[in-house]
Formats: C-alpha cells, sequence, structure tokens
C-alpha cells in the first residue's frame, strides 16, 4: 500500500457524481470559448487554413483524392494575401499545396462541404467537435494512470482544453484536430493495454487490469491505420507507442517471444491494412519510394525559407535563439499566419507558473519518493515514447524547412500537460501536510483555473484587434 500513499497522499477520491459534471463542465467551456474563436477569427487567418479547406472542396465536387502538382505553392501570390490579411473577397482557390495530405479528414468535412454550400464557419465547428473528443481523451488518459487521484486528471483536460494556440487549431480547418484525436484516443487504449488502470483486490493488493479486460493489439494497429489515414505527422508518435506497448508489456509479464511476434503481426498488420491503399496510390502517382508524397511536396514548394539558408544568412547562434523562443511562443500563443504573437510580459507568465509547476514535480519526486505499480510505469514510459517522437518529428522537419511553429509539437500535449498539472499535484502533497487532503487535492485544478480567462483574453485582446 505504500505506493499509494506516496502517490497519492492522504487525499480522499472523488466519486463519478463529482468527477463527470466536472469534466462536462470542462468541455462545454472548451466548446463554447472555441465556438468564440471560430466564429471571432477572420476567414483564412489560421495557418493553411484555405489551403486545408480547398482540398475538401476538391473531394466534395470531383472526389477523392486531389494530387499535388507543380504551381499549387505560390510563394508570391501566397505571400501577398497573408500581407495584406486576406480581404474580403479575395479569391483563394489557387491554394492548393495541401493536396499532398492523408484524405480522411478532408472526406469526413466533404459531406459537410456539401450540405452547407462551403461554409467555413460550419466546417470550423465540426473541427472543433473533433478538438473537444481530445479534452475527454485527455482526461482519460491520466485517469487510468492515476485512477485513484482524479483531480490530474480533470486538471489536464482543462490544461489540453484551454492552451490558447491548440484552441485556435482546433477552431480552424485543418487536418491537426482528428489527427490529435486519434492519436489521444491511441494513448487512452495503450496505458490500458499495459494494464491500466490497476485494481486494488480484496486483500488490499495492487494488481494490473485483468487481462479479459485489456483492448487487444489489433485495436493499437487499427486505432493507428486510421491515423495514417489522417496525417504524416502522428506516424511516428503512432507507430512508436504501438511498439512500445508491445514491449513493455512483453518484458513485464515475461511473455514467449512467440508472444510478442504475435502482438506485433495483429498490430502491424492492421495498421498496415489501413495505410496500404494510399501508399499504393501515391508510389502510383509520385514514382518510388515515395509512399508518404513527401519528395513530390518538398519539389511543389519552391521558395519555402530552408533552413540551410537561414543558418547561412544568421549563423547557427542566432538560429538556435530564435528556433527555441519562436518555438515556445508559437506553442503557447503566436496567431494567424504567425504574425500576432502575445507581449513578452505573457509569455513571461507563463515561463513562472511553468517553472513553479517544475518545483512541485521535483518535490513530488524527491520528497515524497512515488514508487508507481509496474502497469502505471509503463504508462508513463508510453507517453515519453510520445514525447520523444514528437520531438523528433519536429526536429528533423526543422533540418529542412524553417518551421518554427509550436503547434506541431501539440502531440506531445497530453503528456507535457500531464507533467505540468503533476506538479501541482506535488505542491498539493506538500499543502496536505498543513490543510485537510480535502482542501490540498484540489489544487491541480484551481491552479489551471486561469487558463480559460487566458484564453478568452487572448482571443479578444490579440487575435480580434490584430486579425480583423
Amino acid at each position: 500500500m505504500r505506493q499509494w500513499r506516496t502517490l497519492y497522499g492522504n487525499m480522499p477520491m472523488l466519486s463519478d457524481k463529482v468527477v463527470y459534471p466536472i469534466l462536462g463542465g470542462i468541455v462545454a467551456l472548451h466548446m463554447l470559448v472555441g465556438l468564440l474563436y471560430a466564429a471571432n477569427t477572420p476567414p483564412w487567418q489560421n495557418p493553411d487554413e484555405p489551403a486545408h479547406y480547398n482540398v475538401i472542396a476538391q473531394i466534395a465536387v470531383g472526389g477523392c483524392c486531389p494530387v499535388i502538382a507543380t504551381g499549387d505553392w505560390d510563394a508570391a501570390a501566397l505571400t501577398s494575401l497573408v500581407s495584406s490579411g486576406f480581404p474580403e473577397g479575395a479569391d483563394v482557390s489557387g491554394i492548393t499545396y495541401e493536396d499532398h495530405q492523408p484524405p480522411l479528414y478532408y472526406l469526413a468535412l466533404a459531406p459537410v462541404f456539401l450540405v452547407t454550400g462551403g461554409s467555413l464557419s460550419v466546417m470550423r465547428i465540426v473541427t472543433l467537435v473533433m478538438g473537444a473528443g481530445i479534452v475527454v481523451a485527455a482526461y482519460f488518459v491520466a485517469a487510468r494512470l492515476f485512477p485513484r487521484h482524479r483531480i490530474v486528471a480533470l486538471a489536464l483536460a482543462a490544461f489540453v482544453g484551454f492552451v490558447p494556440q491548440h484552441l485556435a487549431m482546433v477552431s480552424s480547418v485543418n487536418n491537426d484536430a482528428l489527427a490529435w484525436l486519434a492519436l489521444s484516443i491511441l494513448m487512452v487504449v495503450a496505458v490500458g493495454y499495459v494494464g491500466n488502470p490497476t485494481e486494488i483486490d480484496h486483500l488490499g493488493q495492487t494488481g494490473p487490469l485483468d487481462l479479459s479486460k485489456r483492448p487487444h493489439a489489433a485495436a493499437l494497429g487499427g486505432i493507428t491505420g486510421v491515423g495514417y489515414l489522417i496525417k504524416l505527422t502522428v506516424y511516428l508518435p503512432m507507430t512508436l507507442l504501438v511498439a512500445a506497448a508491445i514491449l513493455l508489456r512483453w518484458r513485464q509479464e515475461d511473455r514467449a517471444p512467440r508472444w510478442a511476434a504475435g502482438q506485433v503481426g495483429w498490430a502491424a498488420g492492421m495498421a498496415i491494412l489501413f495505410g496500404l491503399p494510399l501508399w499504393v496510390r501515391n508510389v502510383s502517382l509520385y514514382g518510388w519510394p515515395d509512399l508518404f508524397a513527401l519528395g513530390r511536396h518538398d519539389e511543389v514548394v519552391e521558395g519555402q525559407l530552408r533552413t540551410a539558408d537561414l543558418i547561412a544568412e544568421v549563423g547557427t547562434g542566432p538560429y538556435l535563439v530564435q528556433f527555441a523562443r519562436t518555438t515556445f511562443q508559437s506553442f503557447w500563443g503566436q496567431f494567424g499566419w504567425m504574425a500576432v504573437p502575445l507581449p513578452v510580459r505573457e509569455y513571461v507568465l507563463i515561463g513562472a507558473f511553468l517553472l513553479v509547476s517544475f518545483i512541485g514535480l521535483v518535490i513530488w519526486l524527491v520528497r515524497f519518493r512515488p514508487e508507481p505499480h509496474p502497469a502505471q510505469r509503463a504508462g508513463l514510459w508510453l507517453l515519453a515514447a510520445v514525447v520523444v517522437a514528437s520531438l523528433l518529428n519536429y526536429g528533423v522537419y526543422n533540418l529542412t524547412f524553417v518551421q518554427f511553429q509550436g503547434r506541431y509539437l501539440f502531440t506531445l500535449l497530453i503528456p507535457f500537460g500531464l507533467a505540468v498539472v503533476g506538479g501541482w499535484h506535488g505542491w498539493s502533497c506538500l499543502l496536505a501536510e498543513h490543510l485537510t487532503g480535502r482542501v490540498a487535492r484540489w489544487l491541480p485544478l484551481a491552479a489551471v483555473a486561469w487558463m480559460p480567462l487566458f484564453a478568452v483574453w487572448s482571443l479578444v485582446r490579440h487575435i480580434i484587434p490584430n486579425l480583423s
């Protein structure tokens, strides 16, 4: 029982009657603020939105799927439209450089396009609903890992739901929201696959989730295969997550190699079953070995700023400073086409919040020395795998093109958010030594209560005045 005391401190559990209304309130508030973003962000004033919209339009009118070709990227015309703020009546029909993307998001939105006559607002709202699913999935990732302290899970849901840049993206027309949703669902399933939520038997002993209740490896592969049809940025995080889940469970349960091979076969077989038709199509159109159409995409986007050119211009040191600063800023909020950053003081306050959280995490690890159950430890390693894959994705992308956009790191938003709210859990454990556990347990949720207000502030104070 020591592991439960060190993980959760002297804090009573919340009942479902308390937890689910709070979760419902977080999701409803996320939807409300997201609707404000969708309604008040001018048309096309989100990164790549017109290009994503035009993929939907092409599929709705001409069927699946568009082919990326020379002329789809016109750097001069796009720069002119962005710098002029996409004036009313601007022709964006020629912005088609996202034609290489996997088709599932666009296929899902094509009926909406046809029914609404191509309403941008309605398609933004549909995408926002996908974003709300990410908030729910975030809760269940943490609730499965830490079933006896679900305030951490509620705090994680709130954190994920109210990062201003994340709100801006899920309330615009792009395939990121559906891709992040698929990855989030896979995290929920994967932590269950390795034995979470842990259970306590009649003797008070902690054990992993019963084998009969765990998802099959085919479910991991099927969700991954769906992700393969949505966006390339989730390929590596999803694949590495599934591989880590099978490896960890194999070692944790001391299974035979034949068992591991069977699990890999089920997972890989299902993923390939979904992805193979798309990859065969790409090779037939763009040639071997361009399975993902990235080679053709790189040929088409001639004129996009390349990393080597920027380093040659400013030097390695200034490049790295710009890389780190812009990544941090745009993760939290740099709106429009990266044209509207937050004021420096607001980034400083965010940094202070993260610093206090980090100190709390150290306090929790050093003072309280948590001893998670092996199944929980495996679940945390899965989230670490997502972080590693996301950072690799971001780093490799920036080796070729200058893409200091923090939104590309939203694949790690759930693990990162769990670390942040976990830090406030550390402070709550410390506080519980001086107050009752019933009071102290609310600190992680209280610590993120500023974020919905900040999201609205970012919209009213920065987006509307600078983009309208």
